[in-house]
């Protein structure tokens, strides 16, 4: 029996996983990677996650976006480096150096929280200083950085192990990407820090788009679970999907010919029909925008969703497809890539990926490197 009642999961593939990192690993060698396990690692399970990623040499460090997030991995083991993206509070420095976390620093006020809680615990607290370059989120800007790095070189406390800045918008504009990575070096050589000192920028789409956004570090993500930044660029670039969601189909019903399904009547049958139900609706994560738009895997063969997409259920036309209660379906993932699931919903394969909800049961498979399997939940 699955550990799980309502058939519906997401089966994550641990070896694609570790395959993916080691793919960018190669492609941006000798830089190496911090791997992004923000935001539950996209979808994925992030402590399950970094626990193959440990397996990857190549990998320098994981990435999340808080404190809770962070903690949740070194409660439970996890001792590879972790780099906190987003700003933390002042109030927060006491449990990142409690932690042994590196935060991200552009100001002095976080600074000095972090200088005074390395005092208190008789340590230095590690940070990564960022320039905002032009994406206009976090970072010193570029034309006051210098300055402010000065600055935060003064706390006798902190250690500056890297300087960074992030991409706006790697995967459309590369003039514009140009421009940001003018500003960074044009800082890295005005800075009074040591030409040495380790460097990133490259997201996904920038480390496959710019080989001299490389420098030491890079920090894909969403390449990481095998979904294509820009696949113009790398149309061959060997991805594989680390997430399959997969369903079974619960019930069949046959409708005639001008009769409606699903809520509103936005679709009726052209013909006599067979519909097939699925347990998967907009509060698993499969997004409303879908309705009358996407398409799934039913035994290999596509078939539209029918209607609107419910709380808990779709509706999928299996006219054409001989079907029975308890076929296997993909709604997206293998055979059936997640950003073209995106595309038809009109927004990106990282959302569709986060807004799998914790209803929807993760299936690990995938050996370890020593031979042992992954943990199912």
């Amino acid at each position: 029996m699955a550990p799980y009642s309502r058939p519906n999961w997401a089966q994550i593939d641990l070896a694609a996983l570790r395959h993916n990192a080691r793919l960018v690993a190669r492609h941006v060698a000798p830089a190496r990677l911090i791997a992004v396990v923000k935001a539950n690692a996209y979808g994925h399970g992030a402590l399950e996650v970094a626990r193959a990623l440990q397996e990857v040499n190549e990998v320098a460090m994981l990435a999340v976006a808080s404190v809770d997030e962070a903690a949740q991995l070194r409660q439970n083991g996890i001792e590879t480096p972790i780099l906190l993206l987003s700003a933390i509070l002042p109030t927060e420095a006491r449990d990142v150096v409690r932690l042994g976390l590196t935060a991200t620093v552009f100001d002095l006020e976080v600074a000095a929280a972090l200088n005074k809680a390395g005092e208190a615990q008789n340590r230095r607290a590690s940070v990564h200083f960022k320039v905002d370059s032009g994406m206009s989120r976090l970072g010193a800007h570029w034309c006051d950085a210098t300055h402010v790095v000065s600055q935060v070189c003064g706390f006798a406390n902190l250690e500056i192990a890297a300087i960074y800045t992030h991409f706006a918008c790697a995967d459309e504009d590369s003039d514009f990407s140009a421009l940001q990575l003018r500003r960074f070096r044009e800082f890295c050589g005005e800075s009074a820090l040591p030409p040495t000192i380790l460097k990133h920028a490259a997201n996904s789409a920038g480390a496959l788009r710019f080989r001299e956004a490389h420098f030491d570090l890079v920090r894909p993500g969403i390449a990481l679970y095998g979904a294509h930044p820009c696949r113009d660029l790398a149309p061959d670039f060997d991805l594989r999907p680390v997430m399959t969601w997969r369903a079974r189909v619960t019930a069949l019903k046959n409708v005639a010919t001008g009769q409606s399904v699903s809520y509103g009547a936005t679709w009726t049958a052209p013909r006599a029909s067979q519909i097939a139900v699925l347990p998967a609706g907009y509060a698993d994560g499969y997004l409303r925008a879908l309705s009358n738009r996407g398409e799934v895997l039913v035994n290999g063969k596509r078939a539209p969703v029918v209607g609107r997409v419910t709380m808990d259920q779709i509706m999928v036309d299996v006219t054409e497809i001989p079907s029975r209660i308890g076929d296997e379906v993909t709604l997206f993932g293998e055979n059936l890539p997640v950003e073209e699931v995106a595309a038809r919903a009109g927004t990106i394969s990282y959302e569709l990926m986060c807004a799998l909800s914790s209803r929807v049961p993760r299936v690990f498979s995938g050996k370890t490197e020593d031979g042992r399997r992954e943990t199912e939940e």
